[in-house]
């Protein structure tokens, strides 16, 4: 009797949209700017920042260093502020890492941290009883 494995249906990294972040890679990221500079800018050929070598190193260590999550979050945020130029009409994802991420990484983490504490004062029932007393 042959006992053959069922294939598992190939996850399809392009679609940014819909794929969980935890099963994001560089492809996902090209996928992303791709689609967003058609939508944005209109522009229907991504080319990368330098060469696709460069940019693919850049996107694995930004994924690496900070998680799919707050990149996609960041890259949404980027692709709102950034004003194309005649001589650069669109926006690369090694740009968007390499120049502007520094910019807008902070600002997401304590956007994302102060959503946590009041979270976290919701959750306790507001303020701590000490907070009370010395109200009244």
């Amino acid at each position: 009797m042959v006992v053959t494995k069922a294939k598992k249906p190939k996850i399809d990294r392009t679609d940014w949209r819909s794929l969980p972040h935890s099963q994001w890679n560089v492809r996902t990221v090209h996928a992303m700017f791709a689609e967003l500079n058609r939508e944005h800018f209109g522009v229907e050929t991504y080319l990368p920042m330098r060469n696709w070598g460069f940019e693919q190193g850049v996107i694995k260590r930004a994924l690496a260093e900070h998680g799919a999550d707050v990149l996609h979050e960041a890259f949404t945020l980027i692709f709102r502020e950034y004003k194309p130029t005649p001589d650069y009409p669109i926006l690369t994802a090694g740009f968007a890492i390499s120049y502007r991420l520094n910019t807008v990484i902070p600002r997401i983490l304590a956007d994302r941290q102060r959503k946590e504490k009041a979270e976290k004062t919701v959750v306790n029932g507001g303020m701590a009883a000490e907070e009370i007393a010395s109200w009244l």
